[in-house]
């Protein structure tokens, strides 16, 4: 094998000695920096502003810790301030209800008392019995051919003299007393009666019928008088 032993051009040897010793003075290269990934930064920056903002609620509120049940009841009361109210009280049914609470008000409605009605006065029997020696005195009568409901305005009729304190009474007379006659000496028949007594004698019904206190309840001018078990005459 045989060996060249020429020297190389000097242009090229030059342009060798230039090229090491620019490898020789060149810095040697850093290392490349491993990039973060971005979901990194972000969960950084988001805990880094929770932990600022629990941090700046503590510096301005205080203690971070809220006041137990025992401290709201026995009254404290912050500096400054008024006290807290009291907290909810829990039932034995698992319902809280308020400490100062009022019962609720229980409405009652009104009772209604309900309207009796007077009793209807008792104005005698419609056909009472005479024995002789027994008067009554006449206030007025009402015919029943009159067009009027007879009966209904003779026992009105004794109703107030009754309760302005006057004995009255009210009785149908259709023929069955012989003492009680029309100007005709006849029997009166289909009239309905309000009367006084009755009494022991003509004069006693006709003062009872004259009296004030009959004449202020109803007038009544006439004042005839009878004995119904009685004829006329006899």
């Amino acid at each position: 094998m045989t060996v060249d032993h020429r020297r190389p051009p000097a242009r090229v040897a030059r342009r060798q000695q230039k090229s090491a010793a620019r490898r020789d003075d060149a810095p040697p290269r850093r290392p490349r920096k491993v990039q973060r990934s971005h979901s990194a930064v972000g969960a950084a920056i988001v805990a880094a502003a929770a932990l600022v903002a629990v941090f700046g609620f503590i510096l301005t509120n205080g203690s971070s810790s809220a006041p137990t049940d025992d401290g709201l009841r026995l009254g404290d009361v912050p500096a400054g301030g008024a006290a807290a109210p009291a907290a909810p009280v829990a039932g034995d049914d698992a319902s809280t209800t308020k400490a100062d609470r009022k019962p609720p008000a229980t409405s009652t409605a009104p009772t209604t008392v309900p309207k009796t009605s007077a009793p209807p006065v008792n104005t005698g029997a419609d056909s009472p019995a005479f024995k002789r020696g027994q008067w009554i005195v006449q206030i007025d009568k009402y015919p029943t051919d009159a067009g009027m409901d007879a009966d209904q305005v003779a026992k009105a009729l004794a109703t107030r003299l009754i309760k302005a304190g006057v004995p009255a009474k009210a009785m149908l007379v259709n023929g069955q007393y012989p003492g009680i006659a029309n100007s005709s000496m006849e029997p009166v028949t289909d009239t309905w009666l309000v009367y006084l007594g009755p009494g022991t004698s003509s004069e006693q019904m006709l003062n009872l019928c004259s009296a004030p206190k009959t004449q202020s309840a109803y007038q009544s001018s006439a004042c005839p008088t009878y004995e119904p078990a009685v004829a006329p005459g006899h």
